[in-house]
């Protein structure tokens, strides 16, 4: 029965080869919200299958093998976002990696936790990547409506076009890949402070999916973000019109009160840590 339910929050709390079938749907979908779904709700049946296995004797510590399993997946899509282009798939990428390294957090406090703390820690972590990411997938409909395209390498230069727009990507997707203040930083150094006494490899491979995802990113952004602003010619004349245009002011704002409450939330849950 356990294995079993593990199987099933596989594919929620991506393990490899399930990850095929979220990153499968997030490149199929388009639309913004219907992405935005998908983001916001799919770790959540993970999380509840897991939470079934808290307080029962025989289910309170995972396997080595199931975290070797989850590190290991955190890890090869690590990698992989490093040799993809375009921001959309990049994203789903790592929070392919974030979402498997759930396991590892679930494998550490169900020992010492109530069912209560363990799921609300699993929920809070989950979302402190979702939440960014949800922002930073609104900015990518904004840069395909000028560009056509979010590929980096094509798409070059926005922020010398749009440096509005460059910020704002700059700055989700430094909340995603858990830089500091944003919650994402304070769970992952949770994780990392948690296994380090009892597996100090596990930490280790934490310590390197990190890595792996700051340096992604820097390489995406250098290639999206730098360099003399060259795009695509786009069909629609409407797009055409958009293409030097940097986001309005409201919308700015918007984004901006986003990324402040997010940061809030981050030294909120310093706090609570602490």
């Amino acid at each position: 029965m356990e294995i079993l339910i593990w199987m099933a929050a596989g594919f929620f709390l991506p393990l490899f080869p399930f990850t095929v079938v979220f990153n499968a749907l997030f490149q199929r979908f388009h639309q913004t919200w219907l992405r935005t779904l998908l983001v916001l709700l799919w770790p959540l049946p993970g999380i509840a299958l897991l939470s079934t296995l808290v307080g029962e004797k025989a289910s309170s510590v995972l396997p080595d093998w199931l975290l070797i399993w989850a590190l290991l997946t955190a890890l090869l899509y690590g990698f992989r976002g490093i040799v993809v282009k375009e921001l959309g798939i990049w994203s789903g990428y790592v929070v392919t990696s974030a979402w498997s390294l759930l396991w590892i957090t679930y494998g550490f406090t169900a020992i010492a936790f109530s069912l209560p703390l363990v799921v609300q820690t699993l929920i809070l972590q989950a979302l402190s990547f979702s939440l960014p990411l949800v922002g930073l997938i609104m900015l990518i409909t904004e840069l395909e409506r000028r560009y056509d395209s979010a590929y980096a390498g094509i798409v070059s230069g926005v922020a010398q076009a749009q440096p509005v727009l460059a910020g704002l990507i700059t700055l989700f997707t430094l909340a995603l890949i858990a830089s500091p203040i944003f919650p994402s930083f304070f769970f992952m150094l949770f994780n990392i402070t948690l296994v380090i006494k009892a597996q100090p490899v596990l930490s280790a491979g934490l310590a390197m999916v990190w890595l792996l995802w700051s340096w992604s990113a820097m390489r995406l952004l250098q290639d999206l973000l730098v360099g003399p602003p060259c795009s695509p010619v786009s069909t629609s004349p409407q797009r055409n019109d958009l293409t030097g245009q940097d986001v309005s002011k409201t919308v700015a704002l918007l984004y901006g009160s986003i990324i402040v409450m997010l940061g809030l939330a981050g030294i909120v849950i310093a706090g609570e840590m602490l």
